[in-house]
């Protein structure tokens, strides 16, 4: 649970697992585990990030808005731990600055494995295969489950990846229905 794991003679290794974190719709983690809200706003906060770092003060702002607690860094800190232990401690680095960065090592986002999946049926559609295409299609859009990113929706970075993730879902409607129709 802690993110390590017991091997051969004792030696304690990081946990290899991978976490899926999805939100593409209400912000959950596989395995059922049950995050708090504010967890859920600050690991939405993260994805929105993914790959660069988010400033303590950026993640308080994308939380509260204009109007943080007083302790609030110490409360972003707390979610940082509880996260960690969810996903694993080598999923979210400290920067150098005192910022967070979610990392893919030890995650596998939902948007990302859309987008995976849209680029697929995009080289299968180009290859003349409708039936695989449409497939690929289905189990993207199947992802979806609702508006992304709500619990944090205020925060202008979260709105406009929001509204990027509408778009690039809108499309593989579209060549769904086309597909279905060249089958």
């Amino acid at each position: 649970p802690l993110g390590f794991r017991l091997v051969d003679a004792g030696i304690v290794q990081p946990d290899d697992r991978r976490v899926g974190i999805r939100v593409l719709g209400p912000v959950e983690v596989d395995g059922g585990e049950h995050l708090r809200p504010r967890d859920r706003a600050v690991l939405a906060a993260l994805v929105v990030r993914r790959g660069r770092a988010a400033s303590p003060d950026e993640i308080a702002e994308a939380v509260w808005g204009d109007a943080p607690p007083m302790s609030w860094s110490k409360q972003i800190q707390i979610c940082i731990v509880r996260l960690r232990k969810v996903l694993t401690h080598e999923a979210i680095q400290t920067s150098g600055d005192g910022g967070y960065r979610l990392v893919a090592g030890g995650t596998e986002i939902d948007v990302d494995r859309l987008e995976d999946l849209i680029a697929r049926a995009r080289e299968l559609f180009a290859a003349d295969e409708p039936d695989r295409a449409a497939t690929a299609l289905e189990r993207a859009l199947a992802l979806v489950r609702g508006e992304p990113f709500r619990a944090i929706d205020g925060w202008p970075p979260a709105a406009a990846e929001s509204g990027r993730l509408k778009e690039v879902v809108q499309a593989p409607q579209d060549d769904l229905l086309g597909a279905r129709l060249g089958l």
